[in-house]
């Protein structure tokens, strides 16, 4: 056993090869070298060995470049998603712009702190700083390599865990929406679609209503949505099938209510005059005009516009305005709410929205409960299953005879 030192010294970290367990080194010895060391550091008197300071690395210093890289292969061969392999290789460009050819077992706590000063710093494409979220996304990703370091005995520790690596980042509050103000969104994307097509220009109306209806009565994802193709939707069972998601507890049968039928069965009657030709089962569910798959930015890029829309109704009648900065998440969190207010059960609700993790669904299920003045009857008219009644139901969980099979064999 060959015993060194990591010396700290001129704002550089200097390696002193002491000599071997035969030679009668050990840690109490070891230990002793190094308060020496240090003292003459303070005096001024210190002068590190010649070869320990030669940039060059030797076999046993694995430098962060090597272990990112077998970790990166190891992911890899997980078989991740497209969008998730963006996402590393992203993290992994800050990570190995910093100092790529550091020694392995020479990152410590401060050498991670430098990091995100250093992330802190830098500036993105657009010329904007990162923001804390980016720089918390990229300490994850270092952890999780120093976490290949430890097991294979490079770091005794993994200096890159802990909540004091990462940055404070400010929580942005949970935006739910009201019933009405579900009716009024959909209201708005429908008059803005008239609008267009009264002016001649179709396709860039075709189908917002439609998909807005589905986002919030349906709860899927927005790239769930994007690549639901025409055989995934059964009307006549009512529901749509998600087999492409990125989890494995994504994939799943979705219900369909009533409502959220009557506004999808338009749509589906204007497939074939957009794209011109009669559409196949692999046709996406919401297709462009070409009669390809939409993509995530169109939606985030439209969804402003209709909001701004339905609060300037929402003003005129001195009605509550629909939160600025809407995202499709939203959308999600509101089905999640929609469905308790409906009375629907929590396992239930948490195999639609397709989690496996199911703090979302609870903290909806938290928000949901605490509400007592909700105009249930508007809830029940979006949420009810075309074999429920048309009366509202009562407050409180639903019957487990109202629960459909199609979710509750998802695994709960």
């Amino acid at each position: 056993m060959t015993w060194r030192l990591r010396v700290p010294y001129k704002g550089r970290r200097i390696r002193v090869t002491l000599g071997t367990n035969h030679e009668g080194w050990a840690e109490e010895s070891a230990l002793v070298e190094l308060e020496r060391i240090m003292g003459q550091i303070e005096r001024g008197t210190w002068h590190p060995p010649i070869a320990e300071t030669t940039p060059a690395h030797s076999e046993e210093a694995e430098t962060l470049h090597l272990t990112a890289s077998r970790w990166w292969q190891r992911r890899q061969a997980e078989g991740l998603e497209p969008k998730t392999v963006v996402d590393y290789q992203g993290r992994l460009k800050y990570i190995l712009g910093y100092q790529p050819h550091v020694a392995t077992e020479d990152i410590d706590v401060r050498w991670v702190d430098d990091f995100r000063e250093y992330m802190a710093r830098r500036k993105s494409e657009r010329g904007k700083p990162f923001a804390p979220r980016t720089i918390n996304m990229s300490l994850a990703a270092l952890a999780m390599i120093l976490d290949d370091a430890v097991e294979y005995g490079l770091l005794p520790a993994n200096p890159a865990r802990g909540p004091r690596r990462r940055v404070r980042e400010r929580k942005r509050r949970k935006r739910f929406l009201e019933p009405d103000m579900v009716v009024d969104l959909l209201d708005a994307a429908g008059e803005w679609e008239q609008e267009l097509r009264d002016r001649g220009q179709h396709h860039q109306c075709f189908g917002r209503r439609a998909l807005l209806a589905t986002l919030i009565l349906a709860g899927p994802r927005v790239e769930e949505l994007n690549v639901a193709r025409l055989a995934d939707l059964d009307i006549h069972t009512e529901v749509l099938r998600v087999d492409r998601s990125k989890t494995e507890a994504g994939e799943r049968d979705i219900d369909l209510t009533a409502y959220l039928l009557g506004e999808v069965r338009p749509h589906l009657a204007t497939i074939p005059n957009i794209i011109g030709c009669e559409p196949t089962t692999k046709t996406p569910l919401f297709p462009t005009r070409n009669g390809t798959q939409r993509g995530s930015r169109p939606i985030q890029r439209f969804l402003p516009e209709v909001v701004k829309r339905a609060n300037e109704e929402r003003a005129e009648r001195n009605k509550m305005l629909i939160p600025e900065g809407l995202t499709p998440h939203d959308l999600r969190r509101t089905f999640a709410c929609l469905c308790f207010w409906a009375g629907r059960q929590l396992p239930y609700v948490q195999a639609q929205i397709g989690h496996k993790d199911g703090r979302m669904t609870l903290d909806a299920y938290a928000y949901a409960t605490k509400r007592e003045r909700v105009d249930r009857k508007l809830v029940w008219k979006l949420m009810r299953f075309s074999d429920e009644h048309e009366k509202v139901r009562l407050p409180g969980p639903a019957e487990p005879s109202k629960q459909r099979a199609s979710a509750t064999s998802i695994g709960q």
